[in-house]
């Protein structure tokens, strides 16, 4: 009688919920890569979400950047060869913060957990994919992962859904 009673509830939230939304609204617009200012298409598979400042570029931009950093870096190893001079590497860094790209998975977790600490739903997306496929992490943890996406989706993240 109780679990009765407990689909009736929800039967009727759910109800509640849908006659008070817009189920013919507009989608929200596409989301713009803040470098090239072109639309990102698809999913975050094919965009970099920035752990240390929460910013997603492309992925092309991203790909980009570390073409040029290796390039230049290349360059100078061939110049310091040739003139015997120490040249300065240049490092991975944050394209809009300028933290250098994390070296180890405590680091990374560290900022994906700054970043949920502020309710970052991309943060708890990330985290959840990290638990769900044990990366950064000592051992997956699937429940731990369900629940992270639940509370990205929570905060308004389509993808979290998926």
């Amino acid at each position: 009688r109780a679990t009765v009673a407990k689909v009736e509830e929800l039967t009727l939230r759910i109800k509640s919920e849908l006659d008070t939304s817009d189920l013919f609204a507009p989608p929200p617009p596409k989301q713009e890569c803040p470098i090239c200012f072109l639309p990102m298409i698809g999913t975050l598979q094919d965009a970099m979400n920035m752990a240390c400042c929460g910013k997603v570029i492309c992925y092309g931009c991203f790909q980009e950047k570390r073409r040029v950093i290796h390039t230049a870096n290349f360059e100078r190893e061939e110049e310091e060869e040739r003139t015997g001079i120490e040249e300065i590497m240049m490092k991975e860094t944050c394209s809009f913060c300028r933290a250098p790209v994390s070296t180890s998975r405590e680091e990374m977790m560290l900022r994906i957990e700054k970043r949920m600490k502020v309710n970052d739903p991309l943060a708890y997306y990330q985290a959840g994919g990290c638990y769900q496929d044990g990366r950064h992490v000592p051992q997956a943890d699937v429940l731990k992962a369900l629940e992270l996406n639940h509370r990205a989706a929570e905060l308004g993240l389509p993808e979290a859904f998926a």
